[in-house]
């Protein structure tokens, strides 16, 4: 299931880095190929410091403040309701939990696209544990009373120095494989930069029905997978395809200007990004009214299961 790892995106400017231009920049290698499921070289102590220090001045410096950011918060704050009247709710309550699974980034200690989403994902954990509101005027906020969600993470090259880095950060690595087939059952964003589209179609599959209501998908835009496909009847028969008219789409910039010295790092690893989310009324009409997007839907659901039962 390999493939299922297999890292897409329309402009394929992935690079690996030495251990010292991974912090520096400087010096660009081709990167190593990370659709391989064994996990990479570990680093030594010293090296995850410095890794761990680079992704915190990426998230601090650069992302804290940035479009990309704060439109990802306002599609996760309007879809989940997070406004400032959610504030005095109990989040110890099952369903009042926000939880962030990253999958696909890759081994922090390999690449530097990895180091980068790694650092968005800080910013976007710092940013929901410091209470970031939509208030009603729309204009952003920070309230003192954050929701602190747990971020877990998942690549099958993950190693235990990756497992340490993400601890340090106050993330978790998940021990076992779930090629995407995770039923959410408190609200979810997912995490998934420049996936193969049979693990954005396992999330959906699994949770398709009332439940979908708590995800949000942060990954390859879907809509563009049909702009990629020029047949009109293989068009149809994409399964990413089928939910577009049920979601809202909002495509996320890279980060950076393009006058940023590491532009060209920043894109590697934001481009073609989209936030996507189904509100109530758009997947009502899907579940009342598609009765082919259900069956197709409940047949990968189906084949999902069969793997789990022979596994």
């Amino acid at each position: 299931m390999e493939h299922e790892w297999q890292q897409v995106s329309r402009r394929r400017r992935r690079r690996q880095f030495s251990s010292s231009s991974l912090h520096s920049q400087s010096k660009a290698v081709p990167k190593v190929d990370e659709e391989v499921g064994a996990p990479l070289a570990e680093v030594s102590t010293a090296k995850q410091l410095q890794i761990v220090q680079r992704v915190r001045a990426i998230a601090n410096e650069s992302l804290r403040d940035s479009a990309l950011l704060k439109d990802a918060l306002r599609a996760i704050v309007k879809q989940f309701h997070l406004t400032e009247a959610c504030t005095s709710l109990d989040k110890d309550a099952e369903d009042e939990r926000l939880v962030v699974v990253g999958y696909g980034l890759g081994s922090f200690c390999a690449s530097s696209n990895a180091v980068h989403q790694l650092g968005f994902l800080v910013a976007l954990k710092q940013a929901l544990d410091n209470g970031w509101r939509l208030t009603a005027d729309a204009k952003d906020a920070a309230k003192p009373d954050g929701i602190q969600p747990a971020v877990e993470l998942f690549d099958p090259v993950m190693n235990k120095s990756d497992a340490v880095i993400a601890e340090q950060l106050g993330m978790t690595v998940i021990q076992e494989n779930e090629h995407g087939r995770r039923k959410v059952v408190c609200n979810t964003v997912f995490f998934m930069p420049h996936c193969a589209k049979v693990l954005y179609e396992n999330v959906l599959a699994c949770n398709w029905g009332l439940a979908v209501k708590q995800l949000v998908i942060i990954g390859n835009s879907f809509s563009a997978y049909g702009d990629r496909v020029l047949a009109a009847e293989e068009r149809r028969e994409l399964l990413l395809e089928k939910v577009v008219p049920y979601l809202e789409e909002v495509p996320l910039p890279c980060g950076v200007a393009k006058q940023h010295e590491n532009f060209a790092c920043y894109e590697a690893a934001f481009n073609d990004l989209s936030v996507h989310s189904f509100p109530s009324e758009l997947l009502n009409s899907a579940l009342a009214n598609d009765l082919d997007l259900i069956a197709r839907m409940a047949a990968v659901a189906s084949s999902v299961d069969s793997k789990e039962l022979e596994a």
